[in-house]
């Protein structure tokens, strides 16, 4: 391999506590098969097999799931799966990953980070959306992909698109997820993007930047052992925090280029509904906008309910109207107390 080029850093060290009861520590969502075809990680790993082929994917995941990345990677060179002993949130683990490009010599490689849960179609869209903003981070801009909304969406973070640097354009402003009315003002005006939660960008340029606004972490990270597995003591001990937050709100070289995709973030169980995603026999009675996803061989009938979610495991039952899907965590959080056999 030379020293530069693109290189993929997929995150995939989150728990999915939004799907349970479907998943669980053991297995989180990225290792599930939601949309039939393969996981949720081999799907956004084959995503990159036309830009930057199998040795050039990095993995960063829990500790604990080191050997269901392997297996649903055999392909990964094992010295680019990067094992996080806790989750120390985005920052941390994005700088990380560029640390340990850095210490193998691809400084000025190019670096796309994506998480390991979106649906993105058609592939040559995403690859040509890469290559819009490749040319961007070339030129030193810390770039991310914007979605085009198409409804007022209140589960998403919004960027406010500022002059235009093609083929993309600034990022005037990140915003946080909007009440509906806010919503549909950004909606109406046309200068906003829904936050995808990817990033391209040079490593050094990246490096830099963190180095200048979240220099506590930055520290952290070189200070890291040179290792793909350090202590829970060492990472542990990295500064907590989101890049958007740390590090995308605060440069003044955020651009941003639009997908040329259809992109669905699968963050919860409402959206993997919006996304297609369903499973086992059911049948619906003057009913609308409906998500069963049943693991059993049982029939779910669903009579005069709409905007609901009803997810069923050998374990538990979970019926959930899709307004309060953020409180599935609260779920956990209590199981994790009471019942922590079924999270």
């Amino acid at each position: 391999m030379s020293n530069t080029g693109v290189f993929a850093v997929i995150m995939a060290g989150g728990r999915g506590t939004r799907f349970w009861p479907a998943s669980t520590n053991a297995r989180p969502k990225q290792f599930m098969d939601l949309l039939g075809g393969g996981t949720m990680l081999q799907k956004t790993a084959g995503r990159f097999a036309g830009i930057t082929g199998s040795d050039r994917v990095l993995v960063v995941t829990g500790a604990s799931h080191k050997e269901l990345v392997k297996l649903q990677l055999p392909l990964l060179p094992e010295n680019n799966l990067l094992q996080e002993p806790v989750g120390r949130n985005t920052a941390a683990c994005i700088g990380w990953a560029a640390e340990t490009l850095r210490r193998r010599g691809y400084g000025e490689s190019i670096m796309v980070v994506a998480a390991s849960d979106h649906r993105i179609e058609p592939v040559e869209g995403f690859e040509e959306t890469v290559r819009n903003a490749v040319t961007l981070a070339e030129k030193g801009y810390l770039c991310t992909i914007g979605i085009t909304p198409d409804y007022a969406a209140t589960g998403y973070g919004y960027l406010q698109t500022g002059e235009e640097i093609k083929p993309g354009r600034r990022v005037k402003s990140f915003r946080e997820k909007p009440d509906e009315q806010t919503a549909s003002m950004y909606l109406k005006s046309g200068d906003y993007l829904w936050n995808s939660g990817m990033f391209i960008w040079k490593v050094s340029s990246f490096l830099e930047e963190l180095k200048k606004y979240m220099p506590q972490l930055y520290r952290g990270i070189l200070q890291l052992p040179d290792t793909t597995s350090p202590s829970e003591d060492a990472y542990g001990a990295l500064q907590s925090q989101s890049i958007d937050y740390g590090v995308m709100e605060k440069t003044n070289k955020a651009v941003v280029v639009p997908a040329l995709f259809q992109w669905s973030d699968i963050g919860d169980w409402p959206g993997a509904g919006r996304a297609g995603v369903s499973k086992g026999s059911s049948m619906f009675l003057d009913s609308e906008n409906v998500l069963v996803y049943d693991e059993t061989d049982r029939l779910t009938v669903v009579v005069g309910l709409s905007n609901v979610s009803v997810v069923s495991t050998d374990k538990a039952l979970l019926v959930m109207a899709d307004s309060d899907a953020q409180k599935v965590r609260e779920v956990v959080s209590r199981l994790e107390k009471t019942r922590p056999d079924l999270v």
